[in-house]
């Protein structure tokens, strides 16, 4: 059941993530409102039974998520909040925050060219300081980024408080479970942690 309330999130990044190695670790980043007062939070709440529609401009984001991986992703920042100190409760009316998350993916395409060189030399000798490169060989390699971003937000104010994603290039050989739980935990290792009283 969705909540009624209208929710501003903070801009979203992830679009401008590139990666360039071929190891590509995880990117992790996150952003916040330095007014927030995290102690005053005791409670939170997901936002709907579903993951937020995104679309960027420009280009062709799946935001599908099975409904394993939608299971894992919940419990997974449900028991990093949990230890942080904060409740969970059934309702986004009765929380004090309250939390969304979206996936997408995108294929990209990597271009890397290296110079070719020419066997003989163009000048005279005494000119000469090493091969002459002309040409190059193109390689084009397709592979598909993913990102997950997690989005809180103040109940009572509606602004968003904290929002943080990773980015990862997708591999066949990825395990669901295991990237979920590494991404939501460096996601959530800059949450702050709820005072104890």
């Amino acid at each position: 059941m969705s909540h009624p309330l209208r929710f501003r999130p903070l801009f979203l990044a992830s679009g401008l993530l590139t990666l360039v190695a071929c190891a590509t670790p995880m990117r992790i980043h996150f952003d916040r409102d330095p007014g927030t007062n995290f102690s005053a939070f005791r409670t939170f709440a997901w936002i709907g039974p579903a993951p937020l529609a995104r679309a960027k401009q420009g280009s062709k984001t799946n935001s599908a998520v099975s409904p394993l991986d939608d299971r894992r992703i919940r419990d997974a920042v449900n028991r990093i909040l949990e230890t942080r100190g904060y409740q969970l409760v059934d309702s986004p009316a009765k929380a004090d925050m309250v939390v969304a998350y979206s996936v997408g993916s995108e294929d990209k395409v990597r271009v890397h060219e290296t110079p070719g060189m020419m066997p003989t030399y163009p000048y005279p000798a005494r000119y000469r300081y090493g091969p002459w490169y002309t040409g190059s060989n193109v390689s084009v390699q397709q592979y598909t980024q993913g990102t997950l971003t997690l989005e809180f937000y103040d109940r009572k104010s509606e602004q968003a408080i904290w929002v943080g994603w990773a980015s990862k290039r997708l591999s066949p050989r990825d395990d669901s479970q295991e990237l979920i739980a590494e991404a939501v935990t460096k996601i959530l290792a800059n949450f702050p942690t709820k005072p104890r009283t």
